[in-house]
């Protein structure tokens, strides 16, 4: 079915995070299909997840985008949620970009900002009962402007507590989310390095007096999509060279 919407196959795929999707509009020759009408595929559920794949070209170059992703704390399997990169892998592209929306535990670091991940903790003790850490092999070999750092996966869908980012924090932690490890760990199972950013949209909790809110971290997300966009062109352009 999403053959139908692809004329040549995408060079990039690119899951979409919370408030990132103003991607979309730099896309050309946009063809949409939504998952509901995928057969046998699930949907997504959570504010700011639109919950389908956009097909088209930035820069003359086929780009494959994933507008919505699914969630562990929605009752998905780890291997439910890595579907989407299944069927990045299928178009075999020269890179799989994974971006989200994340808590930022340094307060040297400014809201707004990306981070590249180099490493993830695993904080949802659901396959060990201590975190795990895992490092990336980031394939990037141009610079991005972004920070450098570890993303630090919990389940959700509550917020963090303070006692747990001090925890995350004396982890090694940079950055606390409850996407994306799970699509790591399908790339990782498929043998795929990807490109992976966070677009920083809030401190965690306790960090600063301000409660830590969903409806917040769409509209810093959404606050920073030129530069979001920016950033990505950037990557196409390198990886596609």
């Amino acid at each position: 079915k999403i053959n139908t919407i692809i004329t040549h196959p995408p060079k990039a795929c690119i899951v979409l995070g919370s408030g990132l999707d103003g991607l979309v509009d730099s896309i050309q020759n946009k063809k949409i299909i939504s998952y509901e009408h995928i057969e046998g595929f699930i949907k997504t559920s959570v504010l700011g997840h639109a919950g389908q794949f956009i097909y088209g070209y930035i820069r003359g170059v086929p780009i494959l985008c994933a507008q919505g992703r699914f969630h562990y704390y929605e009752g998905h399997s780890f291997e439910d949620v890595g579907i989407i990169i299944k069927i990045f892998d299928y178009y075999k592209p020269n890179n799989i970009i994974i971006t989200n929306s994340s808590g930022c535990l340094r307060l040297d670091w400014e809201i707004g900002r990306f981070m590249l991940v180099e490493k993830f903790i695993d904080f949802s003790f659901i396959n060990s009962n201590a975190p795990k850490i895992y490092k990336l092999n980031n394939n990037l070999n141009f610079d991005i402007n972004a920070y450098h750092g570890t993303y630090t996966y919990t389940i959700g869908p509550t917020y963090e507590t303070e006692a747990e980012i001090k925890e995350i924090i004396n982890l090694g932690g940079d950055a606390v989310g409850m996407s994306t490890f799970p699509e790591y760990l399908m790339c990782k199972k498929l043998g795929v390095s990807p490109i992976i950013i966070s677009c920083l949209t809030n401190y965690g909790a306790g960090l600063i007096k301000k409660k830590v809110l969903h409806q917040d971290v769409l509209e810093n997300a959404k606050n920073v999509t030129l530069e979001f966009s920016l950033l990505i062109k950037e990557i196409i352009r390198n990886i596609v060279l």
